[in-house]
């Protein structure tokens, strides 16, 4: 009887009583607050260490009076070579922000900026003169000590970005889905004259964007290389879908070079 009687015991404590089963954790972390569900929130990109980037509100004026406006990222010390990101149509600044962050770095700064008539910039837009805008980022940057200036255009920007480098000194200028020429804005001309490192690159079935590609390269002076990626992406949208990750590659390899 005593036996039976210690059987029935143990089954009542293993049994529980109805307790609550542990929650498990990863090894180091603690367990969540009871009814709450874990932060899916990612932090704000930053460069290796931790360090915050500054975002600095940069305003300068074109040769013709408007000012631009933009954002300047970067971490403390010294830096070398600062990225400038031209955006494309009918977007804003807003396309590169995020790329424009990962790339910040020690000794690596960048800039976004508006074109006149978009986003932060205000005003009427005049896709002829918008190479007036990079122009005035790029005497910007260098009025404050930038010694190595690289200039990512996308669609439009792209092709303001090749006549820009026609005239400024620049490190690099990366073209990428830019047509020859758009509303009013050509670079036909301009590319022969682009003595810097060049890379143009396209999705290949992106419309003109391809042709365009094969023109520059037939047109432009060495040094210069070409990358066509699968599928129809067009300018910044190449920083989304399956050649995401090649595509920004290329474009940090290209300016830490």
């Amino acid at each position: 009887m005593l036996l039976v009687l210690a059987v029935f015991v143990l089954f009542l404590v293993a049994c529980g009583g109805g307790g609550a089963e542990p929650t498990a954790t990863s090894p180091g972390a603690s367990p969540s607050p009871s009814g709450t569900k874990p932060s899916t929130e990612q932090s704000p990109a930053q460069p290796p260490g931790g360090t915050q980037i500054k975002d600095e509100a940069v305003a300068f004026g074109t040769e013709d009076g408007i000012t631009i406006r933009g954002h300047l990222y970067s971490v403390p010390g010294p830096t070398r070579r600062v990225v400038v990101f031209a955006h494309e149509y009918p977007k804003d600044q807003r396309a590169w922000q995020g790329f424009a962050h990962e790339l910040v770095a020690p000794g690596v700064a960048t800039l976004t900026f508006d074109f006149r008539g978009y986003g932060e910039t205000g005003g009427s837009k005049d896709a002829a003169k918008i190479d007036l805008d990079l122009d005035a980022a790029v005497r910007f940057l260098k009025s404050r000590d930038y010694p190595l200036v690289y200039v990512v255009g996308a669609s439009m920007g792209g092709t303001a970005a090749l006549k820009v480098a026609a005239r400024q000194d620049l490190a690099g200028v990366v073209s990428v889905s830019a047509p020859t020429n758009f509303m009013g804005l050509d670079a036909r001309q301009d590319v022969a004259s682009v003595s810097e490192r060049k890379l143009f690159i396209a999705s290949r079935s992106d419309g003109d964007a391809p042709a365009a590609v094969t023109f520059f390269m037939q047109s432009a002076p060495d040094p210069k290389q070409s990358q066509l990626f699968d599928g129809s992406a067009h300018g910044s949208e190449l920083l989304q879908g399956a050649s995401a990750g090649a595509f920004e590659r290329l474009v940090i390899d290209f300016v830490s070079n």
